[in-house]
């Protein structure tokens, strides 16, 4: 008896498994509220059949301003419209690269615009925090050095750009590592930053798991990084991980070779004598090795690509 019950919730557990599969791997939703009917553009004097002016572009039953003026601004505003930030949001949490990938292929109206959604979002969290006294620090550091803490502040106070100015270091790493992906092969430097735009507004909504345990916030977020990346390139598990690896490393040398820098530059001039030999090696080191890293795995993926088409030419002929 016991041994049938597993095996029915086992089996309902894979079924729900699937429908969440299918519902992640599903295009976007939108609802074509075409209206055919004749409308007079109160803006240019056009008549038309549709849901805006082909001549100016102003909305369809545009009239009098009213009490539904007052709400649909307010909504637009915080994004409530017909693209819901609360629907990005979801579609955000629950799948992340898929959502990426249907806006940069060019479905758009079904998303909220990532950058307004990366300010509000920014500015709830900030609201929270002032609100209920808490604190989730981008960089929950300090340093001995007057630059770096001057740095380390600024990046606190300023949470969205902050947090779109670490994310935007993954963009040339994820582009090389990356350029040859079998589920978006077409990748850019412009869809990557939309990539992390949107991947900057995940790290901001993960700040309320912070609030209670920042070790959970890091482990969620490293697992979201790894879900999006998987399905917005479409790469396995494996290919996934070591790729994604390579760029987490990546950028961190980018960081450590800058905040490298700034120490080096806020010493004096007998301080830069005797310790500039050291720095020098340290940012030359990060700099080779972050190169190798990239040129190696740039070749890998070139070279998988193309054994790729060759498979298929040989399949087709």
């Amino acid at each position: 008896m016991d041994d049938r019950i597993n095996l029915m919730n086992n089996e309902q557990l894979r079924r729900c498994l699937q429908r969440f599969s299918r519902w992640q791997q599903a295009g976007p939703h939108y609802v074509n509220r075409y209206m055919d009917i004749v409308q007079h553009c109160h803006n240019c004097g056009t008549e038309f059949r549709d849901n805006f002016c082909p001549r100016c572009g102003q909305r369809a039953g545009v009239g009098r301003v009213g009490w539904h003026s007052v709400r649909e601004n307010i909504t637009l505003l915080w994004g409530l419209d017909s693209r819901s930030l609360s629907y990005t949001l979801l579609q955000l949490i629950g799948r992340p690269g898929y959502l990426v990938r249907d806006y940069v292929s060019g479905h758009r109206q079904v998303s909220f615009p990532p950058v307004k959604a990366l300010v509000l979002v920014c500015l709830f969290v900030v609201l929270f925090e002032t609100v209920f006294q808490v604190e989730n620090e981008v960089l929950p550091i300090k340093f001995d050095v007057q630059k770096i803490d001057a740095i380390v502040e600024w990046v606190n106070s300023q949470k969205s750009w902050a947090t779109l100015l670490f994310q935007s270091l993954y963009i040339l790493p994820t582009w090389l590592v990356f350029r040859f992906a079998p589920g978006y092969p077409r990748h850019t430097l412009p869809e990557g930053f939309f990539l992390q735009v949107f991947l900057s507004v995940l790290s901001l909504l993960l700040c309320f798991v912070g609030y209670w345990n920042g070790h959970a916030e890091t482990v969620i977020w490293m697992v979201y990084m790894f879900a999006s990346y998987r399905q917005f390139f479409g790469y396995g598990w494996w290919s996934t991980l070591w790729r994604l690896v390579v760029v987490m490393l990546s950028q961190l040398a980018m960081v450590t070779a800058v905040l490298v820098t700034v120490i080096l530059c806020s010493y004096d001039e007998q301080d830069i004598a005797d310790t500039f030999d050291a720095f020098l090696m340290i940012i030359g080191a990060l700099i080779l090795l972050t190169a190798v890293m990239l040129c190696v795995t740039h070749l890998i993926n070139k070279r998988t690509c193309q054994s790729n088409k060759n498979k298929e030419t040989l399949s087709n002929s």
